[in-house]
């Protein structure tokens, strides 16, 4: 064979051995992979999150490492087995870890690693409510009994979600810790991030030995947060129009704020405060009316008023909770 032939014939065997060393190596050896095969898209805080990895070799030793928006690491995960070729982890994402794009990356020896995102979503608390403040009036009555008017602020510590349907438990405690009445009290709605009065008024055959007051609060339920609240202005406490010296009503004007909505009548929560900003007593009322965008009108709270001395009244706090016209 020439020289020139040999040249020619040189590309085309080792072109061979290349194929047959390939075809050895893929007779003789297993692909290496590794790849996601289950896992969520986004998880709430406090929450369970699984991911799983198919790894080829079967059998290979794999590790999970995450890493929360924050520059924080999941703690806890061990290296698995990817028995069966499946690789899987369970852990509970913490709740005050920060929100937002997480990064989960499997790595496997002799196989290799993968990576790929989840979102973590702020976990929504539901509504918590505190009692601010509270307090009472006792008044005898010349022809008999007495009456207790009791108030309270109740403040809505959520920020994201309105208190629904909260009952309210007043008990009255005598000296000795027994108690000598209960009265209740319900609230439509408590806007997130908000105070909110309530109060009323109960009667006693005799004598009323209230020392303090004992409140329960139980939330219905919760719900959005609620952007309009009629606006409420020109408040006056005013003295009874047969006894002055007791207090008779908180007035003022509501405003329908809602640029849209049409109210069809508010529920009225009231407080009266001394000239110390201490609670004297508190009720409820309500007011219909058809009112508009931007029109207002009178409110009028009389329940509850009549136990609170006028000489000690030096203001008032009042929310309105509006039902809308939905048609």
């Amino acid at each position: 064979m020439t020289a020139k032939a040999t040249k020619r014939l040189f590309p085309l065997a080792l072109a061979t051995v290349v194929a047959v060393a390939v075809f050895a190596g893929s007779a003789s050896g297993r692909a290496q992979s590794v790849a996601f095969a289950a896992g969520p898209e986004r998880v709430v805080q406090g929450n369970p999150a699984t991911f799983s990895v198919s790894v080829s070799p079967a059998g290979a030793r794999c590790s999970l490492s995450v890493r929360y928006k924050s520059g924080a690491r999941q703690k806890g995960l061990k290296t698995v087995t990817a028995a069966g070729g499946i690789a899987t982890w369970t852990w509970t994402v913490p709740r005050r870890v920060q929100p937002g794009r997480t990064r989960v990356t499997a790595s496997c020896s002799g196989a290799g690693s993968a990576s790929r995102t989840m979102t973590v979503i702020g976990q929504v608390l539901p509504p918590k409510i505190d009692i601010v403040q509270s307090g009472f009036s006792i008044r005898p009555f010349p022809y008999g009994g007495t009456g207790v008017s009791w108030g309270a602020i109740l403040a809505n510590r959520s920020k994201t979600q309105d208190a629904l349907q909260v009952e309210v438990l007043c008990n009255m405690v005598m000296s000795d810790n027994r108690l000598i009445g209960t009265a209740t009290a319900s609230i439509t709605d408590i806007a997130a991030d908000s105070k909110h009065p309530v109060g009323g008024e109960l009667t006693f055959p005799a004598g009323a030995p209230v020392a303090r007051l004992e409140i329960t609060i139980r939330i219905g339920k919760a719900g959005p947060v609620t952007h309009w609240k009629p606006g409420v202005s020109f408040l006056r406490v005013e003295p009874g129009v047969y006894e002055p010296q007791w207090t008779g009503e908180i007035d003022g004007e509501i405003q329908n704020d809602n640029p849209t909505k049409t109210i069809q009548f508010v529920e009225l929560y009231g407080v009266v405060f001394d000239a110390e900003g201490n609670i004297l007593g508190g009720g409820k009322g309500f007011g219909f009316a058809t009112l508009p965008p931007a029109a207002r009108m009178v409110l009028r709270i009389t329940d509850g008023m009549r136990p609170i001395p006028y000489a000690k009244a030096a203001s008032a706090m009042v929310v309105a909770v509006p039902t809308y016209k939905t048609f």
